[in-house]
């Protein structure tokens, strides 16, 4: 099988390591990294040994695919482009910068049968992946995601930036429609919303409490699951799930607790392996366009409440 070709859209600090996943990837040859950043472009075409691009335009008749890695506001602009000439895309989130933006570009992506996948990143988390085997119907979920201020990112607010991967994540465990949103917020920083709390409750009864702030000293992503007779807490960063079950021995009625360390792996070069596999074999990406809609379009009604102080 030949070599995908692919390049970068993007050469910032995330596009960076997507370079560096593709220039490592067997399947895939990086032909080329694209900023309007002549000076960083050059530059990290030359640490890849690749080919330095000013316009994402020039690239067009030598790729297969490309990873989108600029500010949100590019992004249907760019995916558009690249989506109408049938090259399959890997867009990073927020999706879009609005909901019609997101949803035109699947159309566009179904009309012209290309592989659309978005960049949640946390999907391919192993301690994720081992806790989603283990839920069957969640009853409350917690989420808190914190990180220190970084300038990169700001475009959007915090909402987008770092709850929007935990919306994602509520979504793929409960599938169910959405019946109440609360949330509050306050900037800090920014004129952007830095700190958010939301709550929502589902049809199915499930309530999700999530936290996200990008004013911190430290580095924190967690999760907390509870249904029927169990609870499971999840540590993103050290890979680490525990589990606690209520479990009848002898007629006595006990809890067990147990904890699985999960191998560290590299999210982003699986997901970039994930993407590269849908492309070859005709898959279904495991974070579709439409989970990009569904995530994009909660972080958009949670800013919004947030801003009008309000419920829906």
């Amino acid at each position: 099988m030949s070599k995908l070709r692919v390049a970068v859209i993007g050469i910032g600090y995330l596009g960076e390591f997507h370079a560096e996943k593709y220039k490592n990837n067997k399947n895939a040859d990086l032909i080329g990294v694209v900023d309007t950043d002549e000076k960083r472009c050059q530059k990290i075409s030359k640490k890849f040994n690749t080919q330095s691009f000013n316009k994402y335009q020039d690239i067009i008749n030598d790729v297969d695919a490309v990873s989108i890695v600029v500010p949100t506001n590019l992004h249907y602009k760019i995916a558009k482009f690249f989506i109408e000439h049938k090259k399959h895309v890997l867009i990073e989130k927020p999706f879009a910068t609005n909901v019609l933006q997101a949803k035109k570009l699947r159309d566009i992506s179904k009309k012209n049968n290309t592989i659309l996948q978005v960049g949640h990143l946390e999907r391919f988390n192993k301690a994720f992946i081992g806790l989603k085997d283990k839920i069957k119907k969640p009853l409350f979920i917690e989420c808190n995601r914190i990180s220190p201020y970084k300038l990169r990112g700001t475009e959007v607010d915090v909402i987008k930036d770092l709850m929007i991967h935990d919306l994602d994540l509520i979504i793929s465990l409960n599938n169910s429609r959405v019946k109440n949103i609360q949330a509050n917020g306050i900037n800090v920083l920014t004129n952007k919303i830095d700190i958010a709390n939301a709550r929502i409750t589902f049809d199915n009864g499930c309530v999700c409490n999530l936290s996200s702030s990008r004013i911190s000293d430290k580095v924190e992503r967690k999760m907390r699951v509870f249904q029927k007779n169990s609870y499971f807490s999840l540590d993103f960063q050290k890979f680490v799930l525990d589990s606690y079950k209520k479990l009848t021995i002898n007629n006595k009625k006990i809890i067990k607790k147990e904890q699985i360390k999960f191998s560290k792996n590299d999210s982003l070069k699986d997901e970039i392996q994930s993407f590269i596999h849908c492309i070859n074999n005709n898959k279904k990406p495991i974070v579709t366009s439409l989970d990009g809609i569904n995530a994009l379009e909660y972080a958009i009604k949670i800013s919004k409440l947030i801003k009008n102080d309000s419920t829906i």
